[in-house]
């Protein structure tokens, strides 16, 4: 028990020095913003506790690179509509619980009204409508509305600089390690579909459930990361250059979105097929076990994958000859499915 123990620290305390090293220059860029925020905010315009100021800067670059700028757009235009409501709010009604409740009604209100698309995209916009209206009735003094909002506008220039102008995110490293994500998930899941194909582990309950939200969790990242990078390449003189290679590995990540989905499809009709009736045609495990090793070498090594995968296609031509009912025709088809889908991740890696 206690070297179990031992071993899952050791093994955190790996992956949290391997999380540092992976984003040490972007939480050197949030705490330098932040130090400048409060700088030109106190020191240069004298602000009376211009607390806005590094929190925006704080706020919009965070601990990842992905969606900075659009979340410092989100951030600005929330804190200024928050403030002028709030102001609002005290110049109508004074302040006081009723009213706080009120600012809070029209916030949401406005943030589900206008917050969609790009403004409306994650909790930003609607967050800091609703918190800086909280804070003009629960902090206001005479004229702390304009001060807090140029102090939002501080941090949120700042944040824009750093994002956009200074240190724009590398696009082709944001998709990358996106698409490895959801590549590494993938590999998982047809690892187990594989296991389970072949006899060695019996079917979860909850299987393929608990494969599903695994799976779109790293979807979700892959679709922030296409959006970061096509914003990165639109509006980062740096990154200029690259629009036509970004252009090409965000065509690569569809494909592997599309992948995550034939590979779900697979592991559900597997599963079925299992349970208590052994029905799989002969040729499965053989070119799961294909399609396993393919998806592991996608990336990393596309011409040992793309022989992995030529055999899973011969296996799966194998699969059809021998599919005679209807359910048999159909698991042949996902399966398929999957390695025209992986063949076309691989080719595009080029």
């Amino acid at each position: 028990m206690q070297s179990l123990v031992l071993t899952r620290l050791s093994d955190g305390a790996v992956g949290a020095g391997h999380r540092l090293r992976e984003l040490w220059f972007t939480l050197i860029q949030t705490s330098v913003a932040s130090g400048l925020a409060w700088y030109f905010a106190n020191d240069v315009l004298h602000h009376r506790s211009p607390f806005f100021a590094p929190i925006s800067a704080a706020v919009c670059l965070s601990i990842s690179n992905v969606l900075r700028a659009q979340r410092a757009v989100q951030m600005m235009l929330g804190v200024t509509l928050g403030i002028g409501l709030g102001t609002v709010v005290v110049a109508a009604l004074g302040t006081g619980p009723v009213q706080i409740g009120i600012a809070v009604l029209i916030s949401v209100c406005i943030a589900v009204a206008i917050g969609s698309g790009f403004i409306g995209q994650g909790m930003m916009f609607a967050n800091q409508l609703v918190v800086s209206s909280i804070l003009m009735l629960a902090l206001y003094r005479t004229g702390i509305g304009s001060e807090r909002i140029a102090d939002a506008l501080i941090g949120g220039f700042l944040a824009i600089m750093f994002a956009i102008l200074l240190f724009p995110a590398d696009p082709l490293r944001v998709l990358s390690r996106a698409r490895l994500a959801v590549l590494d998930v993938v590999h998982a899941v047809l690892c187990r579909t594989a296991d389970f194909a072949a006899g060695r582990k019996e079917i979860p309950s909850n299987w393929p459930l608990s494969a599903v939200d695994r799976v779109h969790e790293q979807l979700g990242g892959l679709i922030q990361a296409r959006s970061t990078a096509r914003q990165v390449v639109r509006l980062a003189p740096r990154r200029w250059r690259l629009r036509g290679v970004v252009q090409g590995a965000d065509h690569q990540a569809v494909h592997v979105a599309l992948l995550a989905g034939s590979v779900l499809q697979l592991a559900r009709r597997v599963s079925p097929a299992l349970d208590g009736c052994n029905w799989l045609p002969q040729p499965v495990h053989p070119v799961l076990s294909e399609l396993v090793a393919a998806t592991a070498l996608a990336d990393s090594d596309p011409a040992a994958a793309s022989e992995h995968a030529a055999e899973a296609h011969r296996l799966a031509e194998a699969l059809h000859s021998v599919a005679r009912e209807q359910r048999e025709v159909v698991l042949a088809d996902d399966v398929q499915a999957c390695i025209d889908d992986l063949r076309r991740v691989i080719d595009l890696r080029h």
